[in-house]
């Protein structure tokens, strides 16, 4: 236990030191990364209240750990240890999971959904689910992740109870655990009558505060794609996973690099949204190593804490599976289509089951593009309404009906000002890696050329290139290899350390299987050298696809490409240059 983790004085033995005596206590109790994003959502809330001091606590009960220590210690929580909080006669506790022994608690608890809704079954196990939850194992009916299966838990064929509507969950010796479970729709109270009568007394339809933020963020739809380097002329594909065995990433793991590999960069951004704990399951280091060719492409990674949000209120398309984050981009109005969806794994009467019996699913086995492409052009943006309107009951009023029920249940007057609902953050740490390696491909029609690009890093994917495509790459590549097959270099401005001149000659030495070499001399003005010795000056337009334009018309011409030409690049049109140096 660190430092920071020691015994914390609380009740009447903290009047001596705290600044604020007489303030009541709330404990935020977190489970893990997952929990604790949505926890964030509702205890602030409570925020400016000078009459309250919010602690949080971590359980240890769920299997995935890791960041959870940092975390609390990056937004400068006081921590105290489970055992401690246990023994606390707070005025209010809130979790956004089930797990550990939470009714243990002295504080009045309530509990609110860390997805959208309550809709995943749990696997049944030899012991019972009871002590499954006694030892906090949050596990998934898909057999969950390897630290869950070398516990040696025995795993049934036949589906468990849903999580979070079950008795095993819900009750702490035949009582409710919480004195208020909190759901977002009346349609998860008909299932909780179903799954655990005893505890229909103690739930509460209060909508749901995370599909309030992401309404509230629509209306800044554009600053968000800004975000991402997305504008109104191309396209942002969201892709998302939950963790599993039947995830989209447990089955089609390679569906990233596929679509990277199929869709011109210069029309699409490609941006992934991993659950929590894929990341903190496997490690962030084994994440990004996964993905690194992806992530070489252009890939988005969204971090794990934030991020996902403005990337679906910033989305044109949302590819997914049976996670919550799916659900809410089909509920943006989103065109939505499923890349796996394991029915055996959700409650069939849950809105995520309905959705996975009508959403439109994405053919792997068939050209990627043409179906996203269709998919965007001919979505109806209510075809899922009837669905998804189970996200909520009263949009826009979560942060009111909790605020309010939080502070009944402390027996506090509210705060005058009404609770704000904020924007979801822009990504803070979406690092997007600068493609060095490209796959083009050009074709002339009088003096205009169109050309296409993809990413390098996944289209090669340690294979024979495409044909009619050539290999452009700039000289900051890692990968050596990639430079050896390159068809042309090319070195920016900033980055030449010596006259231009020099570059091209020895550029060209350096690797004798490339047919031309391009050194930005001056900003936005190329000088484009052959390897018999021919050099152009080429100004206008982006300098990445100056060796392109000379590449394509060289190969196939024996006369000098024209001194004016239009240069087609995606959704863009410029003018170029193109004359003999002199």
């Amino acid at each position: 236990m660190t430092e920071e983790w020691a015994r914390v004085p609380v009740g009447p033995e903290s009047e001596r030191w705290t600044t604020r005596p007489g303030r009541r206590t709330v404990l935020a109790i977190v489970h893990n990364v997952t929990s604790l994003t949505r926890l964030l959502d509702v205890v602030s809330l409570l925020h400016g209240d000078l009459r309250l001091q919010v602690l949080f606590t971590w359980t240890r009960s769920s299997p995935f750990v890791h960041d959870v220590e940092q975390f609390l210690a990056d937004i400068g929580a006081i921590v105290v240890p489970w055992e401690q909080a246990c023994t606390i006669d707070a005025d209010l506790a809130i979790a956004a999971s089930y797990g550990g022994e939470l009714g243990e608690l002295k504080a009045p608890l309530v509990v609110v959904s860390h997805g959208m809704g309550y809709n995943k079954y749990l696997e049944s196990r030899n012991r019972g689910i009871e002590e499954s939850r006694n030892r906090g194992i949050e596990e998934s009916r898909n057999r969950g992740i390897e630290e869950s299966r070398n516990r040696g838990i025995e795993e049934s064929t036949s589906p468990g109870p849903v999580f979070g509507l079950s008795a095993g969950w819900l009750l702490h010796d035949g009582q409710p655990v919480a004195e208020r479970i909190v759901l977002s729709h009346p349609e998860q109270l008909e299932r909780l009558r179903h799954g655990c009568p005893e505890a229909v007394p103690a739930a509460f339809v209060a909508g749901d505060p995370c599909y309030d933020r992401l309404l509230a963020s629509l209306s800044h739809r554009r600053r968000y794609r800004r975000a991402f380097s997305v504008d109104d002329r191309r396209k942002l594909v969201v892709v998302t996973s939950t963790w599993g065995r039947e995830s989209l990433m447990g089955r089609l793991g390679e569906l990233l690099r596929d679509l990277l590999a199929e869709l011109p960069l210069d029309e699409y951004r490609v941006a992934a949204i991993l659950h929590p704990n894929i990341w903190h399951g496997h490690g962030p280091w084994q994440v990004r190593s996964w993905l690194d060719a992806c992530l070489r492409s252009g890939l988005i990674l969204l971090p794990p804490r934030d991020g996902w949000r403005a990337a679906l209120v910033a989305s044109d398309l949302v590819i997914g599976d049976h996670g919550s984050v799916t659900f809410y981009g089909a509920a943006l109005g989103r065109p939505t289509l499923l890349g796996t969806f394991p029915h055996d794994a959700v409650d069939p009467a849950s809105p995520v089951a309905r959705l996975g019996r009508t959403a439109p699913r994405l053919r792997t086995d068939r050209p990627l593009r043409p179906q996203i492409d269709q998919a965007i052009a001919e979505h109806e943006p209510g075809l899922h309404q009837a669905v998804t309107a189970h996200t909520t009951s009263v949009p826009g009023r979560s942060a009111e009906l909790l605020r309010a029920e939080f502070y009944r249940i402390m027996g506090l007057s509210e705060p005058a000002t009404p609770p704000v609902v904020n924007r979801v953050p822009e990504p803070e740490d979406c690092v997007i890696r600068e493609i060095t390696a490209t796959l083009a491909s050009a074709s002339w029609d009088g003096d205009t050329v169109s050309v296409v690009r993809f990413p390098a890093g996944a289209a090669l994917n340690g294979e024979s290139m495409p044909g009619g495509a050539h290999l452009a790459v700039d000289e900051r590549e890692p990968e050596e290899r990639v430079i050896e097959l390159a068809d042309a270099v090319s070195c920016r401005a900033d980055r030449l350390d010596r006259p231009a001149d020099d570059w091209l000659t020895e550029t060209l030495e350096q690797y004798p299987g490339c047919h031309l070499a391009a050194a930005e001399h001056l900003p936005g003005e190329s000088l484009v050298r052959l390897r018999d010795g021919t050099t152009f000056h080429v100004t206008g337009g982006p300098v990445e696809v100056h060796a392109s334009v000379v590449y394509t018309w060289t190969g196939r011409n024996r006369t000098p490409p024209p001194a004016e030409s239009t240069v087609l690049l995606g959704p863009d049109a410029h003018r170029v240059s193109i004359k003999p140096a002199r």
